[in-house]
């Protein structure tokens, strides 16, 4: 009886380790998932950011364009002026 004792008291801890590691397994599975999301969201966030940043960076760019374009048009009236009115033709 006493081995019979034994043997049940094994299979019962072999039961009880097995269940708490599928549980833990359970939980790690859970949690991973959970940082499989986060990690999709951040993703998301960086290409939205990334996306933001190169149209921000297309407006500043168009800018620039405009000040060059301005100065060019400045000097040029200025040059204009320095000049002198143009002399009547005949």
């Amino acid at each position: 009886m006493n081995k019979d004792q034994g043997e049940s008291d094994v299979e019962s801890r072999t039961r009880q380790l097995l269940a708490s590691g599928a549980a833990a397994e359970l939980t790690f599975l859970k949690q991973e998932r959970k940082a499989e999301l986060r990690l999709a969201a951040a993703r998301a966030t960086v290409a939205d950011d990334a996306r933001r940043l190169r149209k921000a960076q297309e407006r500043l760019d168009q800018g620039r364009e405009a000040v060059k374009d301005a100065e060019a048009a400045l000097l040029e009236c200025q040059r204009r002026r320095a000049v002198g009115p143009a002399p009547p033709p005949g």
